[in-house]
């Protein structure tokens, strides 16, 4: 079972039910792919921050001096023993240029950007081709968007 812990370091009221209604359907997809274990708990912070912070955090993570729309930082191996599986960072001015120039609302954004990084937390990557598009079958599943 997911735990979510949720802080907004920006000005933006968001709603937090957007990222907590998607934690039922993440858990089911990665169960199904024997990603993660039944009846086990897996915590999971979310910060929503702005761009200083971002581009701050992509500079120490992935010497990259310029802001992204999300960081994960995963702490999850199959055989853990703590709960603690990982922290997702997302930039909520670069998801809201992002939504605008793709047309489509920020909550659907915020929504896309919290799984994709909660996926980079179980280990899923898109390095190549082939797990990018496994990654985002199985993001827009969780989203109910297939």
């Amino acid at each position: 079972m997911f735990h979510l812990e949720i802080h907004n370091r920006v000005r933006s009221s968001i709603s937090k039910e957007l990222f907590f209604k998607l934690l039922l359907a993440a858990e089911k997809c990665l169960l199904k792919t024997k990603r993660i274990r039944p009846r086990k708990n897996y915590r999971l912070e979310l910060t929503l921050v702005g761009e200083i912070f971002m581009q701050r955090l992509n500079k120490m993570y992935h010497k990259k001096n310029r802001q992204t729309d999300v960081i994960s930082l995963s702490y999850f191996k199959p055989s853990m023993q703590d709960d603690f599986a990982g922290e997702i960072f997302i930039c909520v001015p670069f998801a809201l240029r992002q939504a605008k120039k793709i047309g489509q609302p920020l909550a659907k954004e915020l929504q896309f950007l919290f799984i994709h990084g909660l996926l980079h937390c179980f280990g899923y990557d898109h390095k190549k081709l082939l797990e990018e598009v496994r990654m985002k079958r199985m993001a827009y599943k969780i989203l109910g968007r297939t």
